[in-house]
């Protein structure tokens, strides 16, 4: 892998879209924001009620229903994004949200990834490990390739394991690019955590292409 290749195409990409992307980012974090706040507030008023009302119960599973999709719709967008940029495009706001229909696609590749990832780390560790790196571009190879989750699963495990100590320490280059948005009160988030997506999808680029 090129690292130097792969981080310059992916910088250059967030440039060219930067507008888009870190407004994006802005309008996604105070949305879910709204939804996080109005369900503590849901959580306060049933904990304080001993016979909690439907109505109540009803709205509390509904705001939770609610930041599910907005996390997945949010996911979604930032994917395309990022493929996008890698790929040299320019896009606007609304181009991002062109992959929405694959939101339940992306739901079973969380549930199915995780639980491998955790019952690999609760039977011996190593393959809990594997799987965490074998299995980080699954979602882009969903949103690029317009495929199932288990067959996007399948072909980002075969696509890293010849490079997955490569991997892994871009994987590491790019945790340490997004934590630096945690600096200014974590305002810098907003700009970090789509150019690392960027990044990410440069190096699926890169890798999709046998590089």
């Amino acid at each position: 892998m090129q690292y130097g290749s792969i981080i310059q195409n992916g910088a250059r990409g967030f440039s060219r879209n930067a507008v888009v992307l870190i407004g994006f980012s802005i309008v996604y974090a105070i949305v879910l924001g709204v939804l996080v706040w109005a369900g503590s507030v849901l959580t306060l008023k049933l904990d304080e009620s001993a016979n909690a009302p439907w109505g109540a119960l009803l709205a509390y599973g509904l705001v939770l229903l609610l930041q599910v999709v907005v996390h997945l719709v949010g996911n979604l967008a930032l994917l395309n994004g990022g493929l996008m940029a890698a790929k040299g495009q320019t896009f606007r706001f609304g181009q991002l949200f062109s992959e929405t229909r694959q939101l339940l696609n992306l739901l079973g590749l969380h549930v199915f990834a995780a639980t491998a990832i955790l019952l690999g780390l609760l039977v011996f560790g190593i393959p809990g490990i594997y799987l965490s790196v074998g299995y980080w571009f699954a979602a882009f190879v969903l949103v690029d390739r317009k495929v199932a989750f288990l067959d996007a699963m399948s072909g980002a495990r075969r696509m890293v394991t010849p490079h997955w100590f490569d991997v892994a320490v871009l994987l590491l280059v790019i945790g340490v690019i997004s934590a630096a948005g945690l600096l200014a009160f974590g305002v810098g988030l907003f700009a970090t955590v789509p150019l690392a997506v960027c990044i990410g999808a440069s190096a699926y680029e890169q890798l999709s292409q046998g590089g």
